[in-house]
């Protein structure tokens, strides 16, 4: 009988099984860890054949040495986590700052077309992209993008008090 047990333990099925992977291998020992075999007999069960303690026993290792490197790659996962979390707040505030800053831009426009003849202002308005010729009209007294848009080419004024409806009534679907 332990001859066949010893022949499990060395065919190749149970060494795949048993054997350590080379990352894992590559691990040190743990502190209190000992390969010394009177430690390893010790809690031994009475009766147990040799070659199933000695594969209990490897497995165990192997799982334990599993462990550690999951939980190795668990504190990598939660360091790369929090280093996305604080990217995400960067990219979030660098995005509203951004929209701040074209506020800003946006209003800025507001006063120099409002402070331009009707006429000029609606030739240039005629040449811009309607969404900003649309933040623009939105941003002024409703008398002065009047007058504009009554000098504005008929055809761009349509499409401009259009998208200046959708603008002011957000909540329709688009």
């Amino acid at each position: 009988m332990e001859k066949a047990a010893q022949a499990v333990v060395d065919s190749s099925v149970v060494r795949n099984v048993v054997e350590t992977p080379k990352a894992i291998a590559a691990e040190p020992k743990a502190a209190g860890a000992t390969d010394a075999p009177a430690a390893r007999e010790a809690a031994r069960p009475s009766g147990m054949p040799d070659a199933d303690w000695k594969a209990l026993k490897a497995k165990e290792d192997e799982l334990a040495r599993k462990e550690r490197s999951l939980r190795t790659l668990e504190q990598n996962l939660d360091k790369k986590l929090a280093e996305l979390t604080a990217l995400e707040k960067r990219l979030k505030k660098m995005l509203a700052d951004a929209d701040v800053l074209k506020d800003a831009k946006i209003k800025h426009l507001v006063g120099v077309y409002t402070a331009m003849k009707a006429k000029s202002a609606a030739q240039v308005i005629e040449s811009l992209d309607t969404d900003l010729a649309v933040k623009i009209l939105a941003g002024m007294r409703g008398s002065s993008a009047g007058a504009i848009l009554g000098l504005v080419e008929p055809k761009k004024a349509a499409k401009l008090s259009e998208a200046l409806t959708k603008l002011q009534t957000p909540l329709e679907a688009n």
